[in-house]
């Protein structure tokens, strides 16, 4: 039995038991789970995609990578050969990838230090069943080392067709009536004014993280609002993280956090 074989019966048996979802991802990467929105479900809907577990890969048995692994199954736990998923990223252009690999194995995506990724189901091809989204996957966080390390985290999702009628049930990740997920991590047409300004400003917010470094600089040393993200920079074979706020470019080689810098600046 695959380590991938063994988390869905671990994921499975959960739910049968009537447990929370398995999900042992670190609170620091705020990975979570948009739920499908029941108000506002296709015409005729039965089934939906559903989030039944999330593992953070240990260091064996990530061995240094940076991936989504996932799989897809059925009612009964079988397999769903062939599934195409689809991966939106907050700094790329979505990606698909279908499901068709051999039975000790899991799909999978490629994360990117800058990718903040939800991956979705996208099934069957002629109509697609609402899904789920796993939402916020990223790798820019530190590690023990030994295969997970800053940049080197990988994460496995698994999701089932389940009926509408288990959503909201108090035993699985749905969440009624917050943003709804669609296949391709996108969300159902807003119905109201509010939620479409909402929707559409998501992708604008800059990640705030109180306890990140870059943030706590800026504040000790009154340089205002943050005006990016935190990016990175090649330069003469080595790495940068830097972030702008409104008097100063905060920065430090990525590995030594100790030595951080700021370059002045003004609008």
């Amino acid at each position: 039995m695959s380590i991938y074989q063994g988390y869905n019966q671990q994921f499975l048996s959960r739910l049968q038991a009537n447990q929370p979802l398995f999900n042992d991802v670190p609170a620091t990467f705020e990975v979570g789970i948009r739920g499908i929105d029941r108000q506002n479900l296709p015409a005729g809907a039965t089934h939906y995609w559903r989030v039944v577990g999330i593992h953070h890969l240990t260091p064996p048995e990530n061995g240094g990578n940076h991936n989504i692994f996932f799989d897809v199954l059925d009612e009964i736990g079988n397999r769903v050969q062939g599934a195409k998923l689809v991966l939106a990223q907050a700094t790329q252009a979505p990606l698909s990838a279908i499901l068709d690999k051999g039975p000790q194995d899991a799909g999978d995506f490629v994360l990117f230090k800058t990718s903040n990724a939800d991956i979705a189901v996208q099934w069957p091809p002629d109509n697609p069943l609402p899904s789920e989204a796993g939402a916020g996957f990223k790798i820019d966080r530190p590690g023990p080392g030994g295969g997970n390390s800053w940049g080197h985290h990988s994460f496995y999702i698994v999701f089932q067709k389940t009926p509408i009628s288990q959503t909201g049930d108090g035993n699985g990740p749905s969440q009624p009536g917050g943003e709804t997920s669609q296949p391709g991590g996108g969300t159902t047409q807003p119905t109201s004014l509010d939620q479409a300004i909402s929707q559409a400003g998501q992708p604008h917010i800059i990640p705030l993280n109180p306890d990140a470094m870059f943030y706590k600089v800026g504040k000790q040393q009154n340089l205002g609002e943050r005006l990016s993200a935190e990016y990175d920079v090649a330069h003469e074979g080595r790495i940068f993280r830097a972030q702008v706020f409104e008097k100063g470019i905060v920065y430090a080689e990525v590995g030594d956090w100790g030595n951080v810098k700021v370059i002045p600046r003004t609008n």
